[in-house]
């Protein structure tokens, strides 16, 4: 399946299609947290540029295939400032089918608005309307207290744990997509 990266806003946030311009704001956005809860490692210019490239190209690519994402800019609706980020996996090993992982980094200067629950909240019915997707799931590491409280402001519940192998044991959220109380 391919298409473009559809725009979304609820005139609070909106998500587009990750640009080249963003790679220098994508770059100097990252702070400890979001290579401590997210990334996994500290990013350089160069890096950003591949994973605005990489994010464009997802778009074009096998939405299906493990490891794959698709990736939005996280904005801020008034002044189209990117705040950050939202991620879509809709394969991986430790998915079953019809589920989409979905993760999201915000930049330390927009935390504590609630912008990464509304960019959750604008993925759910492109998911409904664009695949197969089911049920979405977060997995947030218990530690990371502000990452706790997005799934629950989007309207997850809570079920359970997950572990990735090697990795620690996370909080699983889970949300059904339905695409008839999900309208775009």
């Amino acid at each position: 399946m391919t298409t473009t990266c559809p725009g979304r806003s609820d005139g609070v946030v909106t998500l587009r299609p990750p640009v080249p311009d963003d790679a220098a704001a994508l770059h100097a956005g990252e702070d400890d947290e979001l290579v401590r809860w997210l990334t996994g490692g500290p990013g350089s210019p160069a890096l950003a540029q591949r994973w605005v490239a990489d994010a464009a190209a997802d778009w074009h690519g096998d939405w299906y295939a493990p490891g794959a994402s698709l990736a939005w800019a996280l904005c801020d609706a008034v002044t189209g400032e990117l705040a950050g980020t939202v991620e879509v996996q809709l394969a991986a090993p430790d998915l079953a089918p019809g589920q989409a992982n979905l993760s999201y980094g915000v930049f330390p200067r927009h935390r504590g608005r609630g912008l990464a629950a509304r960019g959750v909240e604008l993925v759910l019915p492109w998911l409904a309307a664009n695949t197969a997707t089911t049920l979405a799931v977060i997995r947030v590491d218990p530690a990371n207290l502000p990452s706790m409280r997005v799934p629950e402001a989007a309207g997850f519940r809570r079920a359970g744990r997950s572990r990735r192998p090697g990795g620690p044991r996370l909080a699983r959220f889970v949300r059904p997509v339905d695409p008839w109380a999900l309208r775009p």
